[in-house]
C-alpha cells in the first residue's frame, strides 16, 4: 500500500496516444504503444488506482469471510488480511489528514484529503466502510479494528459533510451526480460506525438519497445529464446507499424512480446486452464493467423481476477472468424480499419493442426480432458531460457495435474535448467542418417503426431533420439539411462555392472495418461483423451491416483514416464523410444486417423537394416511403 495522497485518476492517460495507461512498471507508467511516463501527475493518479484496489480487496475479503462463516467455515486468512488492509488505511489516513486538505485539487474540484477530489474520497469511503461494516459482524475482527478505524470513519464523514455543504448549499447544485455518492458515503460510513458500537452523526442520509432521486431523475427514468455512464454512476450510488433498507418501506415515488432507472438500461441495451455509452463515459473499461455488474446484482435483489439479465451477461462477458467475484458475494443487500417492479402499462410478450425516452431525447428503433437497433440522439445537450452530437445515429447488433457512441478517454486527455465530445467524432451533420452548438433537439414523431427528429439551433443558419423507418428488411435513414442563411455571419470563416453554398457533411463513424465503393452516383458500404475494429474479435452470430447511400445533389463520400471509439484513440479505422456543397442537401441511406438486400434507391421530387424514397430490393420487391416535410 502506498502511504501517499491520491490525485485524480483521469490523469492516468497517455498524452501521446490518449489511451488509459497500463499498470505501473518499476518507476514508469507505460502505455500499450510503448511510451514510458514518469513523475507527476501519473504517480498520484496511479495512487488512486492502488487505494481503490485496496478498498475493493478489503471488501472482497470481508464479504468472502462472511459468506464462508455462514456455511460454517471460518476463513481466518481472509478475515486477517481484510483487517490488516483496513487498519493500514486508517494509519495512512491519520498521517495524511493531519496535513489538511489536498494541495493537488484543481480549482473546480471539491477538495478531499486522501484524494484530490472529495468525490473520489466518497467513492473510496463507500467501499472501505462497507468492508468495515461486514468485518464488524465477526467477534474477532470487530475489536481488532480499533480506535484508528473509528477515527478514519469519522474523518471521512466530516470531509463528505463539508463537501455536501459546499456543493448543495454554497454552490446551489443539488442535482450534481457528486451528491449521490456523497450521500452514499454518508449512509455507509454511519452504518460502519454503528456496527462498531459507536454513534452515528444523526443525519438521515437515506432521505437525502431519496431527495436527490426526486431532483435528478426525469420522468422517463434518465439521470438528467443523459449520459449512460453517469446514469449508472448515480443508480449504483443509490443502490449502495440503500443497503439494509426494506424494499417495502421505500417511498412509492422513490421505488418507482429507481425502477424507471433500471428500465432505462434494459430498454436502451443492444440485443446482446451491451449498453450504448451515450455522451461522456468510458467506451470499454474493466472498472466500468464491474460497476454495471454491481448494479445488476443489486437491482435483482430490489426487484424480483429485474430486466437486466442480458445487461449482466454482457458485463460478465466483457470482464471474463478480470472478475474477482466480489459482486456475487453481495447477497442479502436489502432488509427484506425483492418486490415486483411497478408497471407502466402492459409488458409486451416476445422481443423487445422500440423505445422512446422523451426527457432524454433518445429514440431506439428495433427490428421485429430484436436482432439489431438504431439509437437516435435528439435530446438536451447534457451539461458538462454532453456532446455536440445532435441527431447522431448509432447502430448495434447482436455481438457487434457497427457505429456506436464513442465515449471518451480519461478526462485529462486533450482528446476528450479535442475530438470525442465534438461533432467531428459523431455520425451526424456538421457544416463547414464546424462543431455544432450546445442545444436541444426536438422529437417530432415516434412509433414502433419510425422516428422523426429535428434541430433548428445546432448549427447557425441551418435546419436539420432526420427521419428513420425500420422495416423487417432494412432501416431507412433520411437526413435533410437546409441553409436558412446561405451567406451567414461574415465573421465566421467557412468554405463556399461560387453560389455561396456551404459544405454540408454527414459523417459515418464505424467501430469496425468499413468498405466503401462507388456505384453509378451512389455508394455501397460494408461494415464488418467484428468488435472494436478487430476482425479476429467477431462473436458467434454477429452479422455484417450493408449500406446503400444516395444524395439529392452532387456529393462526395470520402473514405479516409480516422479514429475509432475512445477505448483506443490511436487505433486507426476507415471513417467516411459524405459532403454536399450548396444550400440544401438530402442524404438517403438504407442499412440492412446480414446480406445486401438493397438493389437500388430511387428519389422522387416535387415542387417542395424530395417527396418519396423508393427502396428496390434484390428479390424485386419495392416500397415507397413518403418523406416528412
Amino acid at each position: 500500500m502506498q502511504h501517499a495522497r491520491g490525485g485524480w485518476w483521469h490523469d492516468y492517460v497517455c498524452p501521446t496516444h490518449g489511451t488509459e495507461l497500463e499498470p505501473r512498471s518499476g518507476d514508469a507508467y507505460p502505455c500499450r504503444y510503448g511510451c514510458r511516463l514518469t513523475g507527476e501527475p501519473f504517480a498520484s493518479a496511479w495512487t488512486v488506482y492502488t487505494h481503490q484496489a485496496g478498498a475493493r480487496r478489503a471488501r472482497l475479503l470481508a464479504h468472502r469471510h462472511t459468506s464462508a462463516r455462514a456455511r460454517g467455515v471460518v476463513d481466518t486468512a481472509d478475515r486477517n488480511e481484510a483487517v490488516h488492509i483496513v487498519t493500514e488505511f486508517a494509519e495512512v489516513y491519520a498521517d495524511i489528514a493531519a496535513a489538511g486538505w489536498s494541495t493537488q485539487s484543481e480549482p473546480w474540484m471539491l477538495r478531499g484529503k486522501l484524494f484530490a477530489q472529495a468525490l473520489t474520497e466518497a467513492i473510496w469511503a463507500v467501499q472501505l466502510a462497507d468492508a468495515v461494516a461486514e468485518l464488524a459482524t465477526d467477534d474477532v475482527a470487530r475489536p481488532a479494528l480499533g480506535a484508528p478505524v473509528v477515527s478514519l470513519l469519522t474523518g471521512l464523514l466530516a470531509t463528505i459533510t463539508s463537501a455536501r455543504q459546499t456543493l448543495v448549499v454554497d454552490k446551489n447544485d443539488p442535482t450534481s451526480n457528486y451528491v449521490a455518492w456523497i450521500d452514499a458515503a454518508g449512509t455507509t460510513l454511519n452504518r460502519a460506525l454503528l456496527a462498531l458500537g459507536h454513534v452515528d452523526d444523526g443525519q438521515d442520509w437515506v432521505a437525502r438519497t431519496v431527495q436527490h432521486a426526486r431532483l435528478a431523475i426525469g420522468a422517463d427514468g434518465w439521470e438528467w445529464e443523459g449520459s449512460t455512464y453517469y446514469h449508472l454512476f448515480v443508480l449504483r450510488a443509490y443502490l449502495l446507499a440503500l443497503r439494509g433498507t426494506e424494499p417495502a418501506a421505500l417511498h412509492a415515488d422513490a421505488f418507482e424512480r429507481l425502477a424507471d432507472m433500471v428500465r432505462v438500461l434494459a430498454d436502451l441495451a443492444a440485443p446482446d446486452g451491451t449498453l450504448p455509452m451515450l455522451h461522456d463515459g468510458p467506451y470499454d473499461r474493466v472498472p466500468a464493467h464491474l460497476e454495471v455488474l454491481e448494479v445488476c446484482v443489486l437491482a435483482r435483489q430490489l426487484w424480483a423481476d429485474s430486466p437486466l439479465d442480458a445487461v449482466e451477461a454482457a458485463a460478465r462477458r466483457s470482464l471474463g477472468d478480470a472478475h474477482d467475484g466480489l459482486e456475487d458475494l453481495l447477497t442479502g443487500w436489502f432488509g427484506g424480499p425483492a418486490l415486483p417492479a411497478p408497471t407502466r402499462g402492459a409488458t409486451p410478450a416476445g422481443p423487445r419493442p422500440s423505445a422512446l425516452f422523451a426527457n432524454a431525447g433518445y429514440a431506439v428503433l428495433r427490428d421485429p426480432g430484436d436482432t439489431w437497433q438504431a439509437v437516435l440522439d435528439a435530446g438536451p445537450h447534457g451539461g458538462s458531460h454532453g456532446h455536440l452530437d445532435k441527431l447522431g445515429l448509432y447502430f448495434y447488433g447482436t455481438g457487434v457495435a457497427w457505429q456506436p457512441a464513442p465515449g471518451v478517454p480519461p478526462y485529462a486527455s486533450t482528446l476528450r474535448r479535442g475530438y470525442y465530445a465534438r461533432t467531428l467524432a459523431h455520425p451526424t451533420v456538421r457544416v463547414d467542418d464546424l462543431d455544432q452548438l450546445p442545444t436541444t433537439g426536438q422529437l417530432e414523431d415516434f412509433s414502433a417503426t419510425r422516428v422523426v427528429a429535428s434541430a433548428g439551433d445546432a448549427i447557425a443558419g441551418v435546419f436539420l431533420r432526420r427521419e428513420l423507418v425500420m422495416t423487417d428488411d432494412y432501416l431507412l435513414d433520411i437526413v435533410h439539411a437546409v441553409v436558412d442563411d446561405p451567406t451567414g455571419d461574415t465573421d465566421t470563416p467557412r468554405d463556399t462555392n461560387a453560389t455561396g453554398g456551404r459544405r454540408i457533411t454527414l459523417a459515418l463513424r464505424p467501430a469496425v472495418p468499413l468498405t466503401v465503393t462507388a456505384e453509378g452516383g451512389a455508394w455501397r458500404t460494408t461494415w464488418a461483423a467484428s468488435r472494436h475494429g478487430d476482425p479476429t474479435q467477431a462473436e458467434p452470430g454477429a452479422a455484417e451491416l450493408h449500406g446503400f447511400h444516395r444524395a439529392t445533389a452532387p456529393a462526395v463520400l470520402l473514405a479516409a483514416p480516422g479514429r475509432g471509439p475512445s477505448d483506443d484513440p490511436a487505433r486507426t479505422l476507415t471513417i467516411a464523410d459524405w459532403t454536399v456543397t450548396g444550400h440544401e442537401a438530402w442524404f438517403v441511406s438504407v442499412y440492412a444486417p446480414g446480406t445486401a438486400v438493397v438493389r437500388d434507391v430511387v428519389l422522387h421530387f416535387g415542387a417542395a423537394g424530395l417527396t418519396i424514397v423508393t427502396v428496390l430490393l434484390a428479390d424485386e420487391r419495392s416500397t415507397d416511403h413518403r418523406v416528412t416535410r
